[in-house]
């Protein structure tokens, strides 16, 4: 009986350990190894061993809840199957050669806090339910090759805190309902080809504290409310305002 005991406990132990992730989401994941050149990663994957070792990857009671691969030497495209990790708070591939377009998969991904795919090579439009992500705090895309307008419901996103675009090719107006993330805190779209007038709402934004949105075409009066926020920092230079309506660059 004490053998059959141990014997038990034993595999019990063994189970426990070696307990994974549901098919599903290895799936995805090793489709990401794959369609990103996984072999020639800085830092690799071996996926013979059990995901519970792969760099990067954080699992919690058997569920992927974060992947970190910034910094990592990933090329080639994202798979769609990404989707299918749908317990992920954070995904960092922030400073990679990923190309192609942002998978509409991700919008899978209710409980997005954090999506981070900047400094890549990344084409194409955002996914076209990207509203949809209602926890999502940070969004990082800068550094890419963007294109396309802000969905005019971006302010759906209620607990964004950092909205990042800088440096792409966005365009078109940026979105009334802005004036609806009231926990923003950083709005960066310079270096894009936003046009039209900035919302007055934006100046509503007690949580603001950094407005970088110079290199762009935006154009007629410059919301002089802005001047009343505590920004630390504000830029809007290289744009079409109004001379008159200008408001001085606070620097604290």
């Amino acid at each position: 009986m004490k053998i059959i005991t141990t014997l038990a406990l034993a595999l019990f132990v063994s189970f426990s350990s070696f307990a994974q992730i549901s098919p599903l989401e290895k799936q995805a994941l090793v489709d990401l190894y794959t369609q990103t050149n996984g072999s020639s990663w800085t830092n690799s994957w071996d996926i013979e061993q059990s995901p519970k070792s792969w760099k990067g990857v954080v699992i919690i009671n058997n569920k992927v809840i974060a992947l970190t691969l910034n910094d990592n030497n990933l090329t080639g495209e994202l798979p769609e199957s990404i989707g299918n990790l749908a317990n992920l708070k954070v995904l960092n591939l922030h400073k990679n050669s990923i190309e192609g377009t942002i998978p509409q998969t991700v919008t899978n991904i209710k409980g997005l806090k954090v999506l981070n795919i900047s400094f890549n090579k990344l084409e194409g439009t955002l996914p076209t339910h990207l509203t949809d992500l209602a926890s999502l705090e940070y969004l990082d895309l800068f550094f890419n090759n963007l294109t396309g307008e802000l969905p005019q419901d971006i302010g759906n996103l209620k607990n964004l805190k950092r909205i990042s675009l800088y440096s792409n090719n966005f365009k078109g107006q940026l979105p009334t309902s802005i004036e609806k993330l009231q926990h923003l805190r950083d709005i960066q779209i310079s270096s894009n080809n936003f046009n039209g007038e900035l919302p007055v709402g934006i100046a509503s934004l007690n949580s603001l504290k950094r407005l970088s949105i110079f290199d762009n075409n935006f154009s007629g009066n410059f919301p002089e409310m802005i001047n009343t926020l505590d920004l630390q920092e504000l830029a809007y230079q290289n744009n079409k305002f109004n001379a008159t309506t200008l408001v001085a660059v606070s620097d604290k």
